[in-house]
């Protein structure tokens, strides 16, 4: 009997490291990006709507609350809104420690 020489595809690389992992930190990669998203999204769309911005620091402000967000789901959070509000909380209490600069040299917070 021949073995199949086959390279292995990325899916079932992925499904087996899943596989290995154990259930709890098993997570379909499309369900959880369906939560992630609009969690993302909207923390975006409310921290715009509270006062104008510069383009720069919308920029910005997605790149923090994706590295926020996908901290807290791989801390265990799943819940949309949770995700949603624990991002905008971190994001408001970056700008006021931190501020975030715009391109056009103004800061947000600062």
């Amino acid at each position: 009997m021949t073995q199949d020489r086959r390279p292995r595809s990325e899916q079932h690389i992925a499904m087996e490291a899943a596989a290995r992992a154990g259930p709890e930190t098993q997570a379909l990669p499309d369900a959880v990006e369906a939560v992630i998203a609009p969690a993302i999204e909207r923390a975006l769309a409310i921290y715009q709507q509270m006062r104008p911005r510069d383009q720069s620091v919308i920029v910005q402000a997605r790149k923090i609350l994706t590295q926020h967000i996908y901290g807290m789901v791989d801390r265990g959070e799943r819940h949309e809104q949770r995700l949603t509000v624990g991002g905008l909380a971190h994001l408001k209490a970056v700008e006021r420690e931190h501020g975030i600069k715009s391109a056009n040299g103004a800061g947000v917070g600062a």
